[in-house]
């Protein structure tokens, strides 16, 4: 069954897989038809899917969890007219008995209710109601998850009113769930605006935080909340285009799985950024983003050519924060400094390091452009341990290790691809990074790995104690601080390295930068490193080709050419693409000769 699916899967999405190249437009009104040629595209093959899917089940087949009949493939069932009783089906099944319960059930389900409106059946419609006054509906415990139940509920309470605590789940009435969802929408709101984003930045929640916020603009009969809606739209698509490089979410990211980590093109992201910004076409078929094609909303055409506008390198730096911390910790919501230097051919981001989020933290990657796979490379030590989550989660610390890994699988593994560690550092400075280690003696895991993607077009291991890589289309170079080992794996080399003391410099460069890949081996080898007393210290400095000198070590202090770099006054947004206004909820998108204006304040 699992070769037949895919085999009529993959033949599906190849129908609809010719790439659409990135545009940058003049004016909104070219940029609205381009989006609407992807949105026709996107519903098409998601209906065709859905008909494949039924047909599956139809003829007895048992589809894998992750291929189950989606409530908003119901819709388009509905909609389009391709099996109006065939959807009604699923969803008045759903509502009885949902696969997903808590937060995922009432966002997605209203969100079938209200765009279905007199389309669904009476028998469907009153099962979604009885839902939500028998169900139990769990908050779940993290931002994404919380914005999905307060939008749900809000827009349940809001389409059924005036009704009172008893034919409510959580035994409040209508008017108190709708006052208590639309204050944590708007508290969650303002500390985006105003402190950052918590889980920001990640490669899969983002389409979580997206979709309700695109559920709220379209729904919410409220103007002021639908407005804002539509501010946080701009706010996070724009977030995500500065870090944007042909289809992949570049830099560090508060959450990202270990298998997103090595494949940047297939990320859930992937499939919205195609829909919006209209780049790779790789992964662009999701169902999630379906939410964003049935919205009224449209991208305004300055954050599309801010995703898709390479002609200029820029380095961008950003603040965000941690989620809540409040155990082991002396703030509530620490700060987050990002980096990211992005050119049209690879982009080299980071995070200043530490635990600032738990479980899935990447702390730095450089990422490159082209068609092929894993186009990728970073570096991380493998930490866990209850105390960091114990930092952010109630439950008891000493089974908090096991319990995660339950559900991630890969927590305590040696071997993962994803971990914050409270002894890992960085500084970067436009396209070059330091990183450091100083790994307690007592750490569960205590090595290092890098990871090499086998398809680079080079990796070559310099006498000079410098790794020298060709992507195809940039030059990147790794100078070990520390003897380490390869271990081969089936799509990577693995570095790893085993001293406690540890670090690497990386730099890289354009193809433009240099005359070829042999001028830029020399300038690296040329380029002064002082790590003489990096063992008894913690401290090296760097100097670049442009003679700039980089000084870091443990203590957590970055100098350059001698002056302390301070990152306490680093703004939400400072960068050539996009600026935050102090002391308001703005930023500022700069596209070419004009700019658009992001603001929660009127």
């Amino acid at each position: 069954m699992k070769t037949f699916y895919s085999s009529l899967l993959f033949l599906l999405i190849l129908t609809w897989s010719t790439p659409v190249s990135a545009q940058v437009f003049q004016s909104q009104n070219e940029y609205n038809k381009a989006w609407e040629v992807r949105k026709e595209r996107l519903i098409d093959s998601l209906g065709v899917r859905a008909l494949i899917k039924r047909d599956s089940l139809r003829a007895g087949l048992t589809l894998h969890p992750r291929h189950r009949m989606d409530v908003m493939e119901a819709v388009i069932l509905i909609q389009r007219n391709l099996d109006p009783g065939f959807g009604n089906e699923i969803i008045l099944n759903e509502a009885r008995r949902p696969f997903r319960g808590g937060m995922f059930y009432i966002h997605d389900i209203m969100g079938a209710y209200l765009h279905l409106g007199n389309q669904l059946g009476q028998p469907a419609r009153d099962a979604v109601r009885e839902s939500l006054r028998k169900h139990t509906i769990y908050r779940g415990d993290t931002e994404n998850h919380w914005l999905l139940y307060y939008s749900g509920v809000y827009l349940a309470a809001q389409t059924f009113p005036n009704q009172p605590g008893s034919e409510w789940f959580n035994g409040r009435s209508s008017d108190e769930n709708l006052r208590e969802a639309r204050e944590w929408i708007e508290h969650w709101m303002d500390l985006t605006t105003t402190i950052g984003q918590g889980e920001f930045d990640s490669p899969t929640y983002i389409t979580v935080f997206l979709a309700p916020l695109y559920s709220l603009y379209t729904f919410a009969e409220d103007p002021v909340l639908k407005e804002k809606a539509r501010v946080m739209l701009d706010w996070i698509w724009a977030d995500y285009a500065v870090d944007y490089l042909d289809g992949r979410y570049a830099g560090g990211h508060s959450r990202d799985y270990t298998y997103d980590a090595v494949l940047p093109e297939y990320a859930p992201s992937v499939a919205w950024g195609w829909l919006a910004f209209g780049q790779s076409s790789r992964h662009a078929y999701e169902i999630t983003n379906i939410i964003a094609a049935l919205s009224d909303y449209r991208l305004p055409v300055e954050i599309n050519n801010l995703a898709n506008d390479r002609t200029k390198a820029y380095t961008q730096f950003e603040r965000k924060r941690t989620r809540h911390m409040f155990r082991h910790s002396q703030v509530k919501n620490a700060p987050v400094y990002k980096t990211l230097h992005m050119t049209s051919t690879y982009a080299l981001g980071s995070l200043h390091g530490g635990i600032l989020q738990p479980i899935q933290q990447h702390t730095w990657d450089v990422t490159w452009s082209g068609n092929g796979l894993n186009h990728t490379v970073f570096s991380l030590h493998p930490y866990f341990e209850g105390k960091e989550l114990a930092m952010f989660f109630p439950e008891a610390e000493e089974w908090l290790s096991d319990e995660v890994d339950r559900y991630h699988v890969v927590y305590t593994d040696p071997n993962k691809w994803n971990s914050s560690s409270p002894y890992e550092r960085t500084f970067q400075h436009e396209n070059t990074l330091i990183v450091l280690y100083d790994i307690a003696e007592d750490a569960k895991h205590s090595h290092i790995d890098g990871y090499f993607p086998k398809n680079l077009k080079s990796r070559d291991v310099d006498d000079s104690g410098w790794i020298f890589m060709d992507t195809g289309n940039a030059w990147l170079a790794w100078y070990p601080l520390a003897p380490y080992e390869w271990i081969e794996e089936p799509n990577n080399w693995r570095l790893r390295s085993h001293q406690l003391r540890n670090g690497l410099i990386f730099e890289a460069a354009s193809y433009d930068d240099y005359p070829t890949f042999d001028a830029f081996k020399k300038q690296m080898r040329s380029n002064a490193i002082e790590v003489s007393t990096f063992k008894s210290t913690g401290k090296i400095s760097y100097t670049r080709a442009d003679g700039t000198i980089l000084g870091f070590g443990m203590d957590d202090v970055r100098t350059k050419n001698g002056q302390v770099v301070s990152l306490d006054s680093m703004p939400l947004f400072e960068g050539p693409r996009i600026k935050s206004i102090p002391g308001e909820r703005t930023i500022i998108v700069y596209d070419r000769d004009r700019q658009y204006r992001i603001s929660l304040d009127k």
